[in-house]
């Protein structure tokens, strides 16, 4: 670690050498915190829902486990989730009857035992034990059957369930607009998909059967006590109260815990993340030794939350069992004064079913808590899975008209459009792409220049004005078709995981393979796919990582090309490559644009001087439009950018 002394020291050379500010500009009401106190206060605001929902894997109670939140609408909900399982009414009825038998037979066994006790052991009938013994082998076996019978039904039931479940939500994810994935966290709309479904699955799976069987044997077993000794059972049912306020003391405790040790978790998840991602950034300036400190407080907190939480968590059973134990003891103690005084008619048998009852009363009290726990996550995390189903899908009013072929001929009629209803991004913008010629669109970041490109592909719609395709509203097409006819080439391309070739035939798939080859070539990009190990098989990792980013946006012309659209729109894109590259793609490009309407965002202008038609885009608003040689006449706005650019060749060309 670098000492303080080291610390002052850098600190005082960087001071030497920082310029003065003026006073009237220095807030010396403002205080400078230091990086601990920052994380402090940064931390006491955060929302940790979200790193809860990044945390996954490990085992032991709470570990990995995804926290859910309380549901709003628990009845609504549980039908819906009913309604999954309708198609499976035999197969649950099935399930039902098996876990009733199971119960059943659970509650039958002690009363069994202690007859065999009374009526054959006691009576030293050891032919009478045999056969009750036999008999009891044979419940066994039953029960047995019963429970592998319900447990295995449910589960495939709950997996199809789930499988429908998910399924529908990711079908409508794939049907949202883009709007949903701005305001939305990443995070969050995965999570819904995973935990969230999965919170579901446990709650089907295991939970309702235990819930179930729980309850017959609670009742079961309370009513068999009674029947074979009421003071006996008056005597268990005393400690009812206690046991159900220990484990809801303990739950609740318990639960707080494993939220805090999940919070930990997610923060120490955080800065492995940013350690992974950032590794060169923190080689960069040599802070190895403050990342691994950090790394040290965080997990020294996890561990004595966790700690914490797996204490609180194994106190339960202890707990239980103890109270069991003085059960046990209490009720054998006291039956056997009974019967040794005679003052009330019991038998020894008696004694020995009611300690098994007892046992089988108390063992459900103490699950019902954490099972009602999990019961209502699971319905917290259908709410949140079924909130995503029902997010109305981008094609709800979607147009009439289908398209195989449009002439590219696009105007924008005093269109105005905000993100946010009081924060318009474009204000009143007309302007036309002229069929089969190159459309520039230039300005300063945060123009609006990505927005007209966002509202010709509809991913979002104007607040007023309209855009014509062909001289027809844009409303008027069916979304898939006007989007089939519009390929578009980004600044920061993206490629799936696969193959080369896979990516590219992803532009049009009912392609064969020499048409893919031929795009890759009209892409210059054959070349180098060729020398790839196993040329178009080549494996593409996530985001396509494995390439530099000359290459991943050749590979998308390539398949730009192959989807031969009528209307081409690029967006920045060589701003990202070196010289040499940007020449092949400029190349590729001149191809692509060759007879088609084309709209290119441009912070380079040296590429769109041979535009037919250049419009200028400032705080929203259109300000200039005109050819590259009327413009720069015009002495105006994209004169000033243009001369900013290429101020020194402008100078020697003066000169």
């Amino acid at each position: 670690m670098k000492s303080n002394k080291d610390r002052k020291d850098k600190m005082n050379l960087m001071s030497e050498n920082l310029p003065v500010l003026p006073k009237d500009i220095i807030d010396h009401s403002s205080i400078i915190l230091n990086k601990d106190q920052i994380k402090k206060r940064n931390e006491a605001n955060k929302d940790y829902s979200k790193m809860f929902n990044k945390t996954t894997g490990g085992r032991g109670p709470g570990r990995g486990m995804y926290i859910g939140a309380k549901p709003k609408n628990a009845k609504g909900t549980v039908l819906r989730i009913l309604s999954y399982l309708n198609p499976y009414k035999f197969g649950l009825i099935a399930v039902f009857f098996a876990i009733i038998i199971t119960s059943a037979f659970g509650v039958l066994i002690p009363w069994l035992f202690g007859y065999t006790i009374d009526n054959y052991i006691m009576k030293f009938d050891f032919n009478g034990a045999a056969i009750i013994a036999l008999f009891l082998i044979g419940i066994a076996v039953l029960s047995s059957a019963a429970r592998f019978v319900s447990r295995f039904v449910l589960a495939v039931i709950s997996q199809k369930a789930i499988k429908q479940i998910r399924k529908e939500a990711f079908d409508n994810l794939q049907n949202l607009p883009v709007q949903y994935y701005d305001t939305n966290q990443p995070g969050d709309i995965v999570s819904r998909i995973t935990n969230d479904v999965d919170l579901i699955s446990n709650s089907l799976a295991s939970v309702v059967s235990e819930l179930i069987g729980s309850f017959i044997t609670l009742t079961g077993s309370l009513i068999m006590m009674f029947f074979v000794n009421y003071a006996l059972a008056l005597v268990v049912l005393i400690f009812v109260p206690i046991m159900v306020l220990l484990t809801q003391k303990i739950s609740k405790i318990t639960r707080k815990g494993f939220m805090a040790q999940q919070k930990h978790l997610g923060a120490l998840n955080g800065i492995i993340e940013e350690s992974i991602s950032g590794l060169k950034v923190i080689k960069l300036y040599s802070q190895e030794n403050d990342v691994i400190e950090e790394f040290k407080q965080k997990n020294n907190e996890l561990k004595k939350t966790g700690f914490k939480a797996q204490v609180y968590a194994g106190v339960v059973m202890p707990i239980i069992n103890f109270l069991n134990n003085l059960i046990y003891v209490i009720i054998v103690s006291l039956g056997g004064l009974l019967y040794i005084s005679g003052r009330v008619a019991i038998t020894v048998g008696d004694i020995s079913a009611i300690t098994s009852y007892a046992r089988q009363f108390i063992q459900p009290i103490a699950n019902l808590a954490q099972l009602f726990n999990t019961l209502q996550q699971g319905i917290a995390g259908a709410e949140r899975v079924f909130q995503l189903i029902d997010e109305k899908t981008e094609y709800e009013n979607d147009g009439e008209i289908s398209v195989n072929k449009i002439k590219g001929l696009v105007e924008f009629k005093d269109v105005t459009f905000g993100y946010e209803a009081d924060k318009p991004v474009l204000k009143n913008i007309s302007f036309k792409a002229e069929e089969g010629k190159i459309t520039a669109i230039v300005g300063p970041t945060g123009s609006g220049k990505t927005t007209i490109i966002n509202l010709l592909n509809r991913f979002y719609d104007v607040n007023s004005g309209s855009i014509e395709i062909d001289d027809k509203n844009l409303y008027s097409y069916q979304k898939n078709m006007i989007r089939k006819r519009i390929g578009v080439v980004l600044q920061d391309t993206i490629l799936f995981s696969g193959t080369v070739y896979d990516n590219i035939i992803y532009g049009d798939l009912t392609c064969n393979k020499e048409e893919v080859i031929k795009a890759a070539k009209l892409a210059n990009a054959h070349d180098f796919i060729m020398k790839l190990p196993h040329g178009y098989e080549s494996e593409v990792y996530e985001g396509g990582q494995n390439f530099s980013q000359g290459e991943r946006q050749l590979i998308s012309i390539a398949r730009t090309i192959l989807s031969n659209p009528d209307i081409l729109i690029l967006d920045e894109a060589t701003s990202n490559v070196d010289t040499r590259t940007e020449f092949k793609i400029q190349e590729s490009m001149k191809l692509l644009m060759n007879g088609r309407t084309s709209i290119v965002i441009a912070h380079r202008l040296q590429t769109i001087r041979n535009a037919n038609k250049i419009i200028v885009i400032s705080d929203g608003e259109l300000i200039e439009s005109g050819s590259h040689i009327e413009l720069l006449d015009a002495k105006g706005f994209y004169h000033d950018l243009y001369t900013t650019q290429f101020k020194d060749l402008v100078q020697e060309l003066k000169g």
